[in-house]
């Protein structure tokens, strides 16, 4: 795997970091939603500390993603007790199907 190395800005400092080669765009994005989301505690907070800004991003987005795997696990739950059903209801369709052709 070819990894390239690209600049992403946060809060007006400059990164180099390692990206694997076709994932920059996707890296980029994911910079400037990082980046969007530090000045948005900063406005919220007055806190002017990078560290800080980065820290309480992070968790922000990592409670964000830890609610989205939970809704994802969800739903996931919920269509496989669907298919289950539907799978019952398939083969009781079949042994009823089976009986009346006796």
């Amino acid at each position: 795997m070819t990894v390239n190395r690209i600049s992403i800005n946060l809060m007006g400092r400059v990164f180099s970091v390692s990206c694997p080669d076709g994932e920059e765009e996707a890296l980029q994005a994911v910079a400037r939603d990082l980046d969007d989301k530090m000045r948005a505690i900063r406005a919220r907070t007055h806190c002017q500390n990078r560290e800080e800004l980065a820290v309480m991003a992070a968790l922000q987005l990592g409670y964000d993603l830890s609610k989205e795997k939970n809704r994802n696990q969800n739903a996931q739950q919920a269509f496989e007790e669907r298919i289950l059903l539907l799978q019952r209801t398939l083969e009781e369709a079949l042994v009823e199907h089976a009986v009346k052709a006796e």
